[in-house]
């Protein structure tokens, strides 16, 4: 039996909670709804990371992989390459160039010798093209372009692109259309580097979850909102969650993103909340329906993609709201203003 098999020495096997299996459940399900192969990996990678804290606490295998829905060879499998998986070999030495030498080859174009990535990089690379050839009708949307010139200095330091996670609540209380607001986001980012990923009709265990996973620059939510909560979802029925209980989950992901953007009615009271653990949050103190988020929303992105403060960002969106809806009240923005996001 290998080493990932044996259960600790300590005793019996440890029961999961309640809790816990609801976590290891939404971790699997991210795994199983990623929009691509990365996408995939970084889900599985993040499920690898609590099954081994819960397998060193004593938790038996199959009550592991009941809850989160993933094969243990599977499992067993990526932990054993992200233990054993070789490094790769140094470059050979270059010789001095002298006077009278050949020129070294121009960089930017290498030998026809080079040596072929390896097979997962290929993989990668077709998964890149196949979800940037076909953005339109996927879920989650990744627009790879890398940055080049001063627009590298907007990554991360593990170098990721920056994230935009577009959440949508229950759109049956108020009859909203949330998929329109979804696109507004991704004919914005289309040229830029940015990725989007979109999770419609969320529950509230599903957020933190995938804030942790995704880790994105920006959270926007669109949803239905009534007396104090917010419409999400729950077992395919609607389910109304308080601002506090919403606002508490946030807070507890290990990477808060630097934007909120709420875009429900009423948002403010919540937004007051969340800006204690976000940078900067944009939020609605009074009723907006389908048409104007549309339109707020499509001139925020495009101005943020070319890499203006959050803060001008939101006045060219409110600019872009004031002419058809001149008596419609302002959103607010919370935090840092001269924040800029990418």
């Amino acid at each position: 039996m290998s080493d990932e098999e044996r259960l600790p020495s300590s005793g019996s096997p440890r029961k999961l909670t309640v809790e816990e299996i609801t976590y290891l459940s939404n971790m699997g399900r991210l795994f199983h709804s990623a929009p691509g192969y990365r996408a995939m990996q970084d889900a599985l990678d993040a499920a690898i990371k609590v099954v081994r804290r819960h397998h060193a606490d004593g938790v038996a295998w199959p009550d592991i992989t009941r809850a989160l829905r993933i094969p243990q060879e599977e499992l067993l499998h990526r932990m054993r390459e992200m233990t054993d998986k070789p490094l790769p070999a140094p470059p050979p030495p270059t010789a001095p160039t002298r006077i009278g030498d050949r020129l070294p080859r121009d960089p930017l174009h290498p030998p026809t010798s080079r040596p072929r990535p390896p097979p997962s990089e290929l993989m990668n690379q077709t998964w890149s093209a196949s979800i940037s050839a076909h953005s339109s009708q996927n879920s989650a949307f990744s627009a790879d372009i890398p940055p080049q010139g001063h627009d590298a200095g907007v990554l991360s330091s593990a170098g990721a692109a920056p994230r935009v996670l577009f959440v949508s609540g229950d759109p049956r209380p108020g009859r909203n259309d949330f998929g329109p607001e979804a696109a507004c986001i991704r004919q914005a980012v289309a040229a830029s580097y940015m990725r989007l990923t979109e999770m419609a009709s969320v529950g509230l265990a599903e957020i933190c979850p995938a804030l942790d996973v995704y880790s994105p620059t920006v959270l926007h939510i669109a949803a239905h909102s009534s007396f104090g909560g917010i419409h999400l979802t729950q077992e395919g029925g609607n389910l109304c969650i308080a601002y506090e209980t919403l606002c508490a989950e946030i807070s507890r992901v290990r990477r808060p993103p630097r934007l909120a953007v709420l875009n429900f009615c009423g948002s403010t009271a919540l937004a007051d909340e969340i800006a204690l653990t976000v940078t900067t949050v944009i939020s609605w103190p009074h009723s907006v329906d389908d048409q104007q988020a549309r339109t707020f929303t499509r001139q925020l992105y495009q101005s943020l993609t070319i890499r203006r403060s959050v803060g001008d960002s939101c006045k060219d969106a409110e600019a872009e709201l004031t002419g058809p809806h001149p008596d419609l009240p302002l959103p607010v923005l919370h935090g840092d203003a001269a924040a800029h996001i990418f």
